[in-house]
């Protein structure tokens, strides 16, 4: 029998920029590098974008690249009005303006991420 998925998991860094880019604004939970939690309001929407902090040009397949490589995710911070780089990884939720909260939870990832796990802590 299949396993049932959750309509209010995400569970790839895809699912999470595309929700992300639909909502135009959502809060987020995640963990910092150095362990701190941070809670966030942050969009990709341009509009709620300052003109200045606004990039040049966009490259679809350059940010599709590093979503998919290495989970991270670029997105303004609404609050403190700059960009920041967050690794999907570590985010606990998404909770919408409607305050719909989606749980975070990655599927395994397989690949050479792994074996570079397995390396470093399976001696």
């Amino acid at each position: 029998m299949p396993e049932e998925t959750n309509p209010n998991t995400i569970t790839s860094a895809i699912q999470f920029w595309h929700k992300l880019n639909e909502e135009k604004e959502v809060t987020i939970k995640f963990t910092k590098k150095d362990g701190t939690i941070r809670i966030m309001r942050c969009t990709l929407d341009f509009n709620k974008v300052p003109k200045e902090d606004r990039p040049k040009s966009v490259d679809i397949s350059k940010i599709l690249n590093l979503i998919q490589n290495a989970g991270i995710i670029h997105v303004y911070d609404l609050d403190k009005k700059g960009w920041r780089s967050v690794p999907f990884q570590r985010v606990d939720y998404l909770r919408t303006r409607g305050n719909v909260q989606y749980k975070i939870q990655p599927m395994k990832r397989t690949g050479v991420e792994e074996n570079v796990y397995s390396r470093r802590f399976n001696k």
